[in-house]
């Protein structure tokens, strides 16, 4: 008879991963989460019963072996009381990725960005080298069929569980990845981040210090990082086998993802695997066919000639990143305006980060703002920022250009004419508004990224419906 494992929150990137986990271990997969979503109805058809209310029954009329369940379940949530009162073994969802670790050789790829990308990309390198591997990411992944899970080779390690692998995005926020049992760490980048737990920027670089010494003695260390960057989180007496910046890849694969910061979690990922005894032409052969991630520099649609990106990012450097990509885009193309429609993620982030994020829009023509993106934001966090005058500062620091151009901002939808005409920031106080002035004022050869990590793609979505 099948073990039956209920998820708590199961509509969540890693969540529903791991109810792909368990739907390919032979479990029945049972979850809950407030609300149905495209995720859910996904793992609806991939035979998981679903939930879309949290309630004690879910629990109580079910006998389950396992109760898992996210940080942001609170101890007061009527399914978590029901588990604790029948007795069911219950682990959040970074204790269960731990206990998984234990049973492979696990890859965990950490870094500020990149998490999701050089995961994918090492996973499925491990996967076209016919090694028996399993993933779990924090995103959809296009060569995986859409889904944030992958098993692939089942029985090539011949039963031993050191050629068995696990590639797993291993997150930083609240210490979550000193759950996993590491035999391989890559770091992609440090970038200071979540200082809403972590509070400073010295207890940030301590989690990674803290989490590289559960790197086994003849484990592998790739990173990229140099300098001042990698001396912040090398705990003392480090001494691994490391590959990265002294083992620089010999060719470039031509990718078919977009946006030049890919190139770097490629060379991240190639090292990986050369470091599991992959030959660098495979790793290569096998990323040059690589189609990326839903939402990591994403061509979404062609609404006529106006080109859609979708884009994940929300810290101020890889935001920064994603603008110039999309800047060379444009560049290429020869096409004409680059919009950025950026919503950002938590009150508290963008509060410490204001400095940094006003100044990395000068890239951009045209940028909206809808709203913030609240999550785990108290009420003092929202009360203290204010909004019109974080994008009155963005708009300041992008560059005045005299340019001429036919289509012109504030006279009137789609007059025509010459003019010279400024850079923009605009707060727009939602998503209508923002669609509003897309529908307006942007035009063939125009190029619209719309980009965060909440959910600012239903503008993307909303756009292309439309037209359509």
């Amino acid at each position: 008879m099948s073990k039956k494992v209920f998820l708590c929150g199961i509509g969540g990137n890693g969540m529903s991963a791991l109810a792909r986990y368990f739907l390919s271990e032979n479990y029945e997969v049972f979850g809950s989460d407030i609300e149905d979503s495209a995720i859910t109805d996904n793992l609806k058809k991939e035979g998981i019963t679903f939930f879309n209310e949290q309630k004690s029954e879910n629990i109580t009329e079910n006998n389950f072996d396992l109760f898992i369940y996210t940080e942001a379940i609170p101890e007061t949530n009527p399914e978590f009381l029901a588990a604790k009162n029948k007795k069911i073994e219950t682990k959040k969802y970074f204790e269960m990725i731990g206990e998984i670790s234990k049973n492979y050789y696990t890859i965990a790829v950490s870094g500020s960005h990149g998490k999701s990308s050089t995961a994918s990309m090492l996973a499925t390198i491990l996967r076209d080298s016919e090694k028996e591997v399993i993933s779990i990411v924090g995103a959809n992944i296009h060569d995986w069929g859409g889904k944030n899970f992958m098993k692939a080779n089942e029985g090539a390690s011949d039963g031993m569980p050191t050629k068995k692998y696990f590639v797993v995005e291993a997150c930083e926020y609240r210490d979550s990845f000193l759950n996993i049992e590491p035999n391989s760490i890559v770091v992609t980048n440090t970038d200071p981040d979540h200082l809403d737990y972590f509070e400073t920027e010295e207890n940030y670089f301590a989690s990674f210090k803290k989490f590289l010494t559960k790197l086994p003695q003849f484990g592998s260390f790739i990173s990229f990082l140099q300098g001042e960057n990698i001396m912040k989180i090398l705990p003392e007496n480090f001494h691994p086998r490391k590959y990265g910046a002294e083992n620089s890849i010999d060719e470039v694969p031509t990718l078919q993802v977009l946006g030049s910061f890919q190139k770097l979690n490629a060379a991240c990922a190639i090292e990986a695997a050369k470091a599991l005894k992959i030959s660098e032409k495979d790793a290569i052969a096998s990323l040059e066919k690589y189609k990326g991630l839903a939402r990591r520099f994403d061509i979404v649609a062609k609404v006529g000639n106006i080109t859609i990106i979708n884009d994940y990012a929300h810290h101020p450097t890889s935001l920064k990143m994603a603008i110039h990509s999309a800047r060379e885009y444009v560049k290429a193309n020869k096409l004409k305006k680059l919009w950025v429609v950026f919503q950002p993620h938590q009150y508290s982030r963008t509060r410490s980060f204001e400095s940094k994020f006003i100044t990395v829009f000068k890239e951009a023509d045209e940028v909206l703002i809808p709203n913030i993106f609240e999550s785990r934001d108290t009420q003092d966090d929202i009360l203290k920022f204010d909004i019109q005058e974080f994008v009155t500062k963005i708009e300041a620091d992008m560059t005045y250009v005299e340019k001429k151009r036919s289509n012109v901002w504030g006279r009137g939808p789609k007059k025509r004419g010459q003019i010279f005409y400024k850079k923009q920031a605009r707060f727009t106080n939602g998503f209508e508004n923002t669609l509003k002035i897309l529908d307006d004022y942007a035009y063939d050869g125009d190029v619209v990224l719309v980009i965060g990590a909440g959910d600012v793609h239903k503008i993307s979505e909303a756009f292309i419906d439309s037209k359509s």
